[in-house]
């Protein structure tokens, strides 16, 4: 009897070392399970807040280019640090582009002479009042077309003003003639004048 007492208790201790051990495995892989849970939770997080702030990074931008769309008119063109050229249209016959030649001057890399070098680009003109012989400052914007990466910001003259603006010949001379004193020696003499209106009305 005694060895049977024995046989089952030690029969008991076995199962229970068993339950336990069995428990132990079940509680081992439920940690190694929620390992990973916790790891992808816990990347998921600054996941979620790197998306958050993509979000808020792109709505500020938006904010941010619908803020300078309302400003341009305030601030000018000199405020965005895009690039610009000041050039003059050799054409204006397509709606709303113009073709603006560059002009710069470049040493030559072997012979050292200073050589003129010319560069067309096609600006949108959105206003459409640019005429052929002006001349503009483009700036580089967004793609408008294959070919036209740049816009007009400014027309710094036009064709016509330079010519209305310069003095004219005859009033060159007419004052060199008044600093000179020729106006004296040109102007008519009264008995000139007098006897000149004795022959008119004979």
């Amino acid at each position: 009897m005694a060895e049977k007492t024995t046989k089952k208790t030690t029969a008991a201790k076995a199962t229970a070392t068993k339950t336990t051990a069995a428990k132990k495995t079940t509680a081992a892989k439920k940690t190694t399970a929620a390992a990973p849970r916790a790891a992808a939770t816990a990347t998921a997080a600054p996941r979620a807040a790197v998306r958050k702030t993509v979000v808020t990074r792109k709505r500020a931008a938006a904010t941010v280019s619908h803020s300078a769309a309302a400003t341009q008119s305030v601030t000018g063109w000199r405020r965005f640090r895009r690039k610009t050229k000041v050039g003059v249209v050799v054409s204006a016959k397509q709606a709303r582009t113009v073709i603006v030649t560059v002009e710069r001057q470049r040493e030559h890399p072997l012979y050292k002479k200073v050589v003129r070098v010319r560069k067309r680009f096609a600006a949108h003109d959105d206003a459409g009042d640019v005429r052929e012989g002006d001349l503009v400052r483009i700036q580089e914007s967004r793609p408008y077309s294959a070919t036209k990466r740049w816009r007009v910001v400014e027309v710094i003259s036009r064709i016509g003003e330079a010519g209305a603006a310069a003095p004219r010949v005859a009033d060159i001379e007419r004052q060199l003639e008044e600093s000179e004193g020729a106006a004296e020696f040109l102007a008519p003499k009264p008995d000139e004048s007098d006897d000149e209106t004795e022959e008119a009305k004979a």
